[in-house]
C-alpha cells in the first residue's frame, strides 16, 4: 500500500507523523496570499500552506489558472502514492489499474466567474478529473470520481476493494481532495450552521459546537496482498472488511440515521471477520457536534454489544481536531492516521477535549477517549483500528485496517557495487532529485543500500533526463550524486537510437578466479556458468568451476583449459548484459572469441559451442609445443620484408597499424627478436598458434565442425579470418572455421569493416580487455572521424567483478541514454521498495487575477514539459 499527503504544514508522510505526534492543531485565518490577514478577521480553516502546483501532467501554464486547483494538488499527492507504493516504472507497467477520486465541489468556479473566466472550464470539469489523470496514465480499469459528500473517499476505498476482490483489477489508486476556496463555501457553511464559532473542532468534548473546514490532498494505492508480497512491495497495512449503505428516510435529508451507522460497522465487522475486541482505535467521524458525536457512539457501541460486553478497551478519536474536516478527502486522511500510528506504535492524541460530551457515557462503551497520545507497541495479536465517514446526504461508510505481517527474514544478496538511476522531466529537476536521493543516502544504513537502489531503478518512472552512478557504498553513491546536483556530471537524454558492438578477447586474457565476482553478487551470471559448466561435464575431466575459482585453477595456463573458460566466462557476460538490456548490433571476436562470436550472432547453439572450444582446445594443446609468439611493434608492411630473412616465422595476428603478432620455432624468434630493428616482445604462451605447427588440428577440427549444425547469422557479424562480414556461405562453412586455427587473425581490417555500423559503445567481452586499446589505434590510424564510441572493457585482472560491470554499464547508458533493464539487475538479490525522495515537483501559483494569468498565458517554463511516463 502506498499513501501520501499534503496537508497544512504536512507536505509528505514524515512532517504529518511530526504533526501527529506533537499534537498541533493546523486551524488559523486566511492567508494573506489569498487576500486574509493571515490571523484576523475573516474565515478561519486548517490552510494548505500555499496552493502552489507544478504542470507536468499535461496541463500547460495557460491552462493551470483556469482549471480547479484540486484537480492538480490531487494528481501530484497520486503520484506520489505510487512512488511510495513503488507502482510507478517498469514494475507497474502490466497492471490493471482503476482511479477513483473523492471530490465533492469545484470551489474555484467561484473565482473563475468573478475573473470572467466562464470559459475557463474545459478538461478541468469535474466528471474530468479523474478520466483525464486515466487517460494520461494509460490506466484501463475503472476511472470515476466519487462524490457522497463527507464519506466519499471511504466510499471510493470500499469500491475499490470490490474491484480487487473481483479481480478485474490488480492496482487500485485512490485519491481525495479538499479546498475551501471560496467566500461562498464558507457562507454557504455558516447558512448550515455547521462551523464552529470557535474556530475549533472539538470532537466528543462537552463544548462542540461544529467543526472547522481543512485544506489538502490524500492518495492511497492499494493492492492485493498476494500480488504485493510476491512484487516485493511495501505493505503498510491491510484493509480486512469494509462496507457503506445509506441511512434512507430520516427526519430530514441531512439527519444522520443512528440505525444505518450501527448497520455499517456491523456489516464492516461482519466483512472483516475479526471481533471487535482486537480493534484497538477507531477514528471516528467525529465532526463535533453535541448531537451527532452521541450518535456515532450509539452506533459503534450497538454494532459491538452484539459481539462482546467489554467497556472502554478500545481508544476513539478524531484527526479533525488536527487538521480540521477535510471532507471528502476526511475518511482517508483517517486511514493515513491509521498506517502512520501503527509504524510508529503510538496512538495520537485528540487534541481540544476538555469535558467529554454529558450525552456520553464512556463507561458502559467499549471505547474511551483518546485524549492523550499513548504507545501502541507490536504484540502476539495484529494490531486493528476501524474508521467511519459519514456524508451529510446519507452515505455512511466504515473500515476495518490491520498492521501487515511481520516481514519474514531476508536474505539479501551482498553486493559489493551498487548502481543507481535517477531521471526527470528536465534537468534542473532531475539535478534537484539527484541532491535529494544523495542526501538520503548518506544517512542510509549499508544494508538497506540494495532496498534503496532497487526502488530507484524499478519503482520509479522513466523520463527524458537521466543519469545512472555506480558506487561500492552509500557514501560513494552519494558523492557521485551530489556532482550531478552540483552540475559538474553531465546527464543524458534518452534515445532508443544506439548501436552496440561486441568485441570477444580471444586466448591469453585468462586468469584465475576470473568472474568469481560476479558468480556471487549477480544471479543472471551465476546461472549463465552453471549452465556451461553442465554442458561442458562430459567434454572435460576438470569441472569448470573447479577450473575457475577452485583446486585447479593452475591448469588454466593450458590451452585445453583456458579456452573453455574464457568462453564460458563470456558467454555468462553475455546473458548477463542482455538481462541487463545491453545486446550487440554487430560483433566479431579474435581468434577464440570468434566462436564465441557466432553463438552470439546465432550461427551455434551454446551446447555446440561449448563442445566445439573444448575440441579446439584440445587439439590445438596436442599440436607440438616447440614454437613461441611475439609481439611485433612495426607496421604490416615492413614486418612482411622483415620475415623473408626468417624461414619459419609467420605473421599470426594483424591487430593494429602498428601491432602484430609473429609465431614460429622459437630460435627462429629468438633470432627476430635480437636483430630486427623495431621492438619484438616476447609472447608467455604454450603454442605457436596460427602457425604451421598447428596444421595437425585444422582437419580434425574441420570435421567436428562438420558434424555441428551452423546457421547463417542473425546479425552483422565481422570475419577476423577475412575481415569482412561474414555471409550465410562463410558463416556454415566448416573450412572457414577450421582455417581459423591455422590462419592469421586480420583483426583490424574486422575492427574497420564493424565501425561501419557507426556504433555508440564497443564492449570487450572478456575477462581482461586486450582488444580495445589494439581497435582505438586501428581506428586513429585509419582516419576515422566523428566522437568515435565509448570503448567499455567487461572485467579487469585485480579489479573487483561487479564494480567493474557496474562502472560499464554506467558509461553505457551514461553515453547512449539507452535503457538498461532494471528489473533484471535486481532480479534475485531479495531487495524490497522502500522509502525514497518523491519527484521534485517545481511548484508555483497559478491563479485568476490578471497579474498571474498574463504571466501564465506567457510561460515557457520547464514544467510544461511533462514526464515521459505520462502517455
Amino acid at each position: 500500500m502506498g499513501a501520501a499527503v499534503r496537508l497544512p504544514s504536512a507536505r509528505g508522510l514524515a512532517e504529518f507523523t511530526a504533526l501527529l505526534d506533537e499534537g498541533r492543531d493546523t486551524v488559523r485565518g486566511l492567508p494573506q496570499e489569498r487576500g486574509g490577514q493571515g490571523g484576523g478577521a475573516g474565515p478561519y480553516a486548517s490552510f494548505l500552506d500555499a496552493w502552489t502546483s507544478s504542470t507536468p501532467f499535461r496541463i500547460s501554464p495557460r491552462e493551470a489558472p483556469l482549471i480547479d486547483p484540486q484537480a492538480r494538488i490531487v494528481y501530484e499527492t497520486v503520484w506520489e502514492a505510487l512512488e511510495d507504493g513503488g507502482r510507478t516504472g517498469r514494475r507497474a507497467e502490466d497492471s490493471t489499474t482503476g482511479l477513483w477520486i473523492a471530490y465533492s465541489h469545484d470551489h474555484y468556479h467561484e473565482e473563475r466567474v468573478r475573473h470572467g473566466a466562464h470559459e475557463g472550464r474545459g478538461l478541468g470539469l469535474e466528471a474530468m478529473i479523474a478520466n483525464r489523470l486515466s487517460y494520461l496514465m494509460d490506466w484501463h480499469g475503472p476511472s470515476a470520481l466519487v462524490n457522497t459528500l463527507c464519506s466519499s473517499s471511504l466510499v471510493a476505498l470500499h469500491t475499490a476493494v470490490q474491484h480487487l476482490r473481483s479481480g478485474d483489477i490488480d492496482t487500485a489508486v485512490i485519491g481525495a481532495v479538499h479546498a475551501a476556496l471560496s467566500p461562498e463555501y464558507f457562507r454557504s457553511m455558516g447558512d448550515l450552521m455547521a462551523l464552529s464559532p470557535r474556530h475549533r473542532c472539538r470532537a466528543f468534548d462537552d463544548t462542540a459546537d461544529g467543526f472547522v473546514p481543512g485544506e489538502g490532498a490524500v492518495a492511497v494505492v492499494l493492492r492485493r496482498y498476494t500480488d504485493a508480497e510476491r512484487d516485493g512491495d511495501r505493505v503498510r497495512g491491510l484493509v480486512k472488511g469494509a462496507a457503506v449503505n445509506h441511512g434512507g428516510r430520516t427526519t430530514r435529508y441531512s439527519a444522520p440515521s443512528p440505525k444505518a451507522q450501527r448497520d455499517v460497522v456491523a456489516a464492516a465487522l461482519n466483512d472483516a471477520a475479526v471481533p471487535p475486541e482486537t480493534i484497538d482505535l477507531v477514528e471516528a467521524h467525529g465532526t463535533g457536534t453535541r448531537l451527532g458525536d452521541p450518535i456515532e457512539i450509539d452506533g459503534l457501541t450497538r454494532a459491538w454489544r452484539a459481539h462482546t460486553d467489554r467497556s472502554q478497551f478500545c481508544a476513539i478519536g478524531s484527526l479533525k481536531s488536527n487538521i480540521g474536516h477535510l471532507e471528502p478527502a476526511a475518511g482517508l486522511a483517517g486511514l493515513v492516521k491509521i498506517l502512520l500510528a501503527m509504524e510508529s506504535e503510538r496512538l495520537p492524541a485528540t487534541l481540544h477535549v476538555t469535558r467529554p460530551n454529558d450525552h456520553i457515557r464512556f463507561e458502559g462503551t467499549p471505547f474511551h477517549l483518546a485524549d492523550r497520545a499513548r504507545p501502541w507497541p507490536r504484540g502476539e495479536r495484529p494490531r486493528r483500528a476501524a474508521l467511519s465517514a459519514f456524508g451529510m446526504g446519507g452515505v455512511n461508510a466504515h473500515v476495518i485496517v490491520e498492521e501487515p505481517p511481520r516481514a519474514p527474514d531476508r536474505h539479501p544478496l551482498a553486493q559489493d557495487s551498487h548502481l543507481l538511476q535517477a531521471g526527470a522531466a528536465d534537468e534542473q529537476t532531475l539535478r534537484t532529485l539527484a541532491g535529494a536521493y544523495a542526501d538520503q543516502l548518506a544517512r542510509t544504513p549499508a544494508e538497506e543500500i540494495g532496498d534503496f537502489t532497487r526502488t530507484a531503478n524499478t519503482a520509479r518512472a522513466t523520463h527524458r533526463h537521466r543519469v545512472v552512478v555506480h558506487g561500492t557504498t552509500g557514501a560513494e553513491l552519494a558523492e557521485r550524486l551530489a556532482a550531478v546536483a552540483a552540475g559538474t556530471t553531465p546527464t543524458v537524454r534518452h534515445t532508443d537510437r544506439t548501436t552496440t558492438a561486441f568485441l570477444f578477447t580471444g586466448q591469453g586474457s585468462q586468469y584465475a578466479g576470473m568472474g568469481r565476482g560476479l558468480l556471487a553478487t549477480e544471479p543472471h551470471f551465476r546461472d549463465a556458468l552453471h549452465e556451461c559448466a553442465d554442458l561442458l561435464a562430459p567434454h572435460t575431466d576438470v569441472p569448470l568451476l573447479d577450473l575457475l575459482h577452485g583446486d585447479a585453477r593452475h591448469l588454466l595456463d593450458q590451452t585445453r583449459y583456458a579456452q573453455i573458460g574464457i568462453v564460458s566466462v563470456q558467454v555468462a557476460l553475455v546473458r548477463y548484459l542482455a538481462a541487463a538490456g545491453v545486446r550487440p548490433d554487430a560483433v566479431a571476436g579474435h581468434s577464440l572469441g570468434e566462436l564465441t562470436a557466432a553463438w552470439t550472432a546465432g550461427v551455434l547453439t551454446l551446447p555446440d559451442l561449448l563442445r566445439l572450444t573444448a575440441e579446439r582446445g584440445r587439439l590445438m594443446q596436442a599440436a607440438p609445443a616447440t614454437g613461441a609468439m611475439a609481439a611485433a611493434h612495426t607496421d604490416a608492411r615492413t614486418l612482411a620484408d622483415t620475415l623473408e630473412a626468417y624461414p619459419g616465422i609467420e605473421i599470426a595476428a594483424y591487430n593494429a597499424p602498428r601491432l602484430q603478432t609473429v609465431t614460429g620455432p622459437a630460435e627462429a624468434l629468438e633470432r627476430l627478436r635480437a636483430h630486427a630493428a623495431f621492438t619484438v616482445r616476447p609472447l608467455t604462451v604454450s603454442h605457436a598458434f596460427h602457425s604451421a605447427l598447428m596444421d595437425g588440428a585444422v582437419g580434425p577440427f574441420r570435421e567436428a565442425v562438420a558434424k555441428t549444425p551452423l546457421a547463417p547469422p542473425t546479425l552483422p557479424f565481422a570475419s577476423t579470418l577475412t575481415g569482412s562480414w561474414h555471409t550465410p556461405a562463410t558463416a556454415t562453412d566448416p573450412a572457414h572455421w577450421a582455417r581459423a586455427v591455422r590462419e592469421p587473425v586480420r583483426f583490424a581490417e574486422a575492427v574497420t569493416t564493424l565501425h561501419g555500423t557507426g556504433p555508440h559503445t564497443v564492449w570487450e567481452i572478456g575477462p581482461h580487455p586486450h582488444l580495445i586499446p589494439l581497435a582505438r589505434a586501428t581506428l586513429a590510424g585509419s582516419g576515422a572521424t566523428g566522437a568515435g564510441p565509448a570503448w567499455i572493457a567487461t572485467l579487469r585482472r585485480d579489479h573487483a567483478d561487479q564494480v567493474q560491470l557496474h562502472a560499464a554499464l554506467a558509461a553505457h547508458h551514461d553515453h547512449t541514454g539507452a535503457d538498461l533493464d532494471w528489473a533484471a539487475l535486481h532480479d534475485g538479490k531479495d531487495q524490497r521498495v522502500t522509502t525514497l525522495p518523491t519527484y521534485p515537483f517545481h511548484r508555483r501559483r497559478f491563479w485568476l487575477p490578471a497579474e498571474d494569468r498574463d504571466h501564465a498565458t506567457t510561460s515557457t517554463s520547464d514544467d510544461t514539459r511533462r514526464p515521459e511516463h505520462h502517455g
